[in-house]
């Protein structure tokens, strides 16, 4: 009789450890966020400063020369973003192409010649380039365009030892008053889905690509912030700086 009932303790003892998760719950991929912040400084970077200094969060910002030698306000806003700690400054052009791009593109030697100077009068320390209006990736021995018009530049400033980065989506804004389009939600849930979908330049990693003009106002630093928090909410994704994209 003992030994039945000693039996029958070990049953139920193995049908309660069966009734919990038979398997330990799939290890989640790493994925990396690579923020990165165009055509800075303008005004909006004062506030895309405090946001990542407070949060303790790696940005990329690709600056334009000639807004950081436009007036006093924004050079202080490039040494903000220089004095960061959490902040790495890239190459967007000295000119911004005057936003004439076809021109600016069929002149591939001007160019480089404009991409060299943003580098020296920024003292940029990474040959890291956004190409201003041109979505163009040259890493390693990667490459992907958008445009015909661009490609031989593109070509010229990898020859160079530039790496050249597009982006893999993009939190776009209105062109009137440069306010967000998307919400922090919505954004989130695009950054997601094209992670989980694999619709990434390199996969795991996402390139996002933001404004500095989105922000100059409080509400619109506010998304900035929300957005921030809903993807840290993810314990499997990292945000980096783009020196260290694969």
């Amino acid at each position: 009789m003992k030994h039945i009932r000693w039996y029958r303790w070990v049953l139920i003892g193995m049908l309660s450890m069966a009734a919990g998760p038979a398997f330990p719950q799939a290890i989640q991929p790493l994925r990396y966020i690579y923020l990165s912040f165009d055509d800075g400084p303008l005004e909006g970077s004062e506030n895309i400063d405090s946001v990542v200094l407070a949060e303790k969060l790696n940005i990329s910002v690709f600056l334009v020369g000639e807004h950081a030698v436009r007036s006093r306000q924004l050079g202080l806003y490039y040494k903000m973003y220089e004095q960061n700690p959490f902040v790495e400054s890239y190459n967007h052009s000295f000119t911004h192409a005057h936003d004439r791009y076809r021109a600016f593109y069929s002149n591939p030697r001007q160019v480089v010649a404009d991409i060299e100077m943003n580098e020296q009068v920024l003292k940029l320390r990474y040959r890291i380039v956004r190409l201003p209006g041109r979505n163009m990736w040259r890493v390693g021995n990667r490459k992907r365009d958008d445009l015909a018009s661009g490609s031989v530049a593109a070509d010229m400033l990898a020859q160079k030892g530039f790496r050249l980065y597009g982006w893999d989506i993009e939190w776009a804004h209105h062109p009137k008053d440069g306010s967000p389009v998307q919400s922090a939600d919505e954004m989130a849930r695009e950054i997601e889905t094209r992670l989980e979908q694999g619709k990434t330049f390199t996969r795991d990693h996402i390139v996002v690509l933001i404004h500095d003009e989105m922000f100059r106002k409080k509400w619109e630093q506010s998304a900035l912030k929300q957005l921030i928090d809903k993807l840290r909410s993810k314990p499997n994704y990292r945000f980096a700086h783009i020196r260290n994209y694969p």
